[in-house]
């Protein structure tokens, strides 16, 4: 089924908004991932299209403007303009709390109400939802590790005694930042803890019993919502962590491509592999070639492709409309595939890491065209 074309044909058409919440202060970058925003300006140019960064809160809603930054013709730099509110609008906001998020929803739910508006993509929520959604895929259930939200301590307690060693995730993290593993010691009494703290700085300690393990989860998770899981090995026999992100965008025919995929390592005996924790990237095919054998490598290949191919409409029919999607798989040491976590808002970055360059390129011509597509001429 094509996505809804805009009906109200404008002079303001054919720019594409891009949403920023917060960021850089910078003269010449005055928001993060202006690099990128650069790079789809490069990308609309041939097909017509304009961009516009704005942030929500500096719109006049009577006037239908905003305040925002178009690319100057310097290098690297920004003008600062008032244009009217596009038409369609593609949403790049990144929140760093709950707090954060709740003084943009009055100026988003704005733009979300306006029938002459369209988002590129409804974001996902956080991990909670994202798996009430798939468990009910009969088809992607085999892949998911048992997910429940964070309520008391007395989880903790019941997920050590079934599984050992378990993970505890913040609901709407991204990163690694905030994960932590929490392992229950065999040789001696009390429990080891390490992961990557909420400023992304590695650590680790031992508590000795399951008191001081109670009163150093209540203070480390206060309010924030988590959710916990299984320990999953996903790691290389010499225990480098690692995980596939498969990117998947929207193209001009507004059907679902595979635009690449790559691994992420991270550093030994760390629990997470993103390239934000100080993680390097591989190729996919030599990367799984040197730690599986040639028969798992083969049902590696397939269950991802099914991933790949199912994920995304399934979502998207029980969600809304998406444009696109970086979903993080791991593998363990049998070579079992598992969902990770799925990211509505995904980097691109780690094609460059690979040198990977006309995917990285595709990447950033598929939302351009994908717009282009629901822009009326």
């Amino acid at each position: 089924m094509k996505d809804v074309l805009l009906r109200k044909p404008t002079a303001n058409n054919q720019v594409l908004g891009i949403l920023i919440c917060g960021g850089k202060t910078e003269k010449k970058r005055p928001f993060g991932e202006s690099g990128y925003f650069r790079l789809l300006a490069e990308a609309g140019k041939p097909l017509g299209i304009n961009i516009f960064v704005f942030n929500p809160k500096k719109m006049n809603w009577q006037r239908r403007t905003a305040t925002g930054y178009i690319p100057a013709a310097e290098k690297d730099s920004w003008e600062m303009v008032t244009k009217p509110i596009p038409n369609l609008i593609y949403d790049r906001c990144f929140y760093n709390t709950s707090n954060h998020y709740l003084t943009y929803r009055p100026f988003l739910a704005l733009l979300n109400q306006d029938p002459s508006i369209k988002i590129l993509g409804r974001p996902l929520s956080g991990k909670i939802q994202t798996y009430s959604i798939l468990r009910a895929n009969k088809e992607i259930t085999p892949y998911l590790p048992e997910t429940v939200p964070y309520q008391s301590p007395a989880q903790v307690f019941d997920f050590l005694d079934r599984y050992t060693h378990i993970v505890i995730k913040p609901n709407g993290g991204s990163h690694g930042v905030g994960v932590i593993a929490v392992f229950q010691l065999i040789k001696r009494k009390g429990f080891y803890i390490k992961g990557r703290d909420r400023k992304n700085q590695a650590f680790q300690t031992i508590v000795e019993t399951k008191t001081q393990l109670r009163n150093w989860i209540q203070q480390y998770i206060g309010t924030t919502r988590f959710v916990i899981q299984p320990y999953l090995t996903l790691s290389t026999p010499d225990g480098q962590p690692f995980d596939l992100r498969i990117l998947i965008q929207k193209n001009k025919e507004q059907e679902w491509e595979t635009t690449g995929m790559a691994i992420r390592a991270g550093k030994p005996n760390s629990i997470t592999s993103n390239l934000h924790g100080g993680g390097n990237a591989h190729r996919l095919l030599p990367f799984i070639k040197q730690h599986f054998t040639s028969e798992q490598v083969e049902k590696i290949n397939e269950d991802i492709q099914k991933l790949a191919s199912v994920v995304p409409s399934f979502i998207e029919e029980n969600h809304g409309t998406l444009l696109e999607l970086g979903l993080d798989v791991g593998i363990d040491r049998n070579g079992r595939v598992w969902i990770l976590e799925i990211n509505s808002k995904p980097g691109r970055m780690i094609f460059l890491r690979t040198g990977e360059h006309e995917i990285r390129k595709r990447s950033i011509q598929l939302p351009m065209q994908y717009a282009q597509s629901l822009l009326v001429n």
